[in-house]
């Protein structure tokens, strides 16, 4: 069972400046929106030596993305998130998409992580904070089992396993804990509410 997100990456645009590597990005992000990927990339390498270095890694990861390079794409986002050079702004967008991706391979625990590093650096950001309760609900259904069995027991057998395991036991504790209980409201109700002499 695959879960069905809404995913959108951010893609930042600058205005045309010169010799400080915002004309590549400007002309990567022209790439970008052509479809030509390859180009894109090859546009925002350019603009690494230059101020601009971190808007335009963020948009090489989202050109790897676009081209299925999912790692590549991660390891450029961590790239950004990571540093302290950058604005908050821009490190929110950066596990924002490392989020995104983390979900496209439903690597619910990854991405989950990655959206609450997003929102610790921008907690306005609407889309990160409806992926992540996404992503929660999903995990929630999850290791809750039962729907599509076989394909959870595929992902993680040993885990859903001891999850049902789990469940059977505290399910049989509290039947017995009602059984006991439905026993003790007999006993006293046959006394006629009269102490049983039991210390509670």
């Amino acid at each position: 069972m695959k879960s069905h997100f809404v995913y959108l990456l951010h893609l930042i645009a600058l205005p045309l400046l010169a010799q400080d590597g915002s004309s590549f990005i400007k002309q990567g992000n022209e790439y970008y929106k052509e479809g030509k990927m390859e180009e894109a990339v090859k546009a925002y390498d350019k603009a690494m030596d230059g101020p601009q270095k971190y808007t335009a890694l963020m948009n090489k990861g989202n050109a790897l993305y676009r081209l299925k390079k999912q790692d590549e794409a991660i390891k450029t986002y961590a790239q950004v998130a990571t540093s302290r050079q950058t604005s908050d702004e821009l490190r929110a967008g950066a596990y924002y998409n490392t989020g995104v991706v983390y979900s496209n391979q439903n690597k619910l625990e990854a991405s989950i992580e990655a959206y609450k590093n997003a929102l610790r650096f921008n907690s306005n950001d609407t889309k990160a904070r409806e992926n992540l309760q996404k992503a929660l609900l999903e995990r929630k259904k999850q290791s809750g089992g039962g729907q599509d069995k076989k394909e959870d027991e595929n992902r993680k057998p040993d885990k859903s396993r001891l999850n049902q395991h789990q469940a059977q036991n505290q399910l049989n504790k509290l039947e017995n804990k009602e059984k006991n209980t439905q026993q003790r409201i007999s006993e006293d109700k046959s006394q006629y509410g009269t102490s049983n002499g039991k210390d509670w």
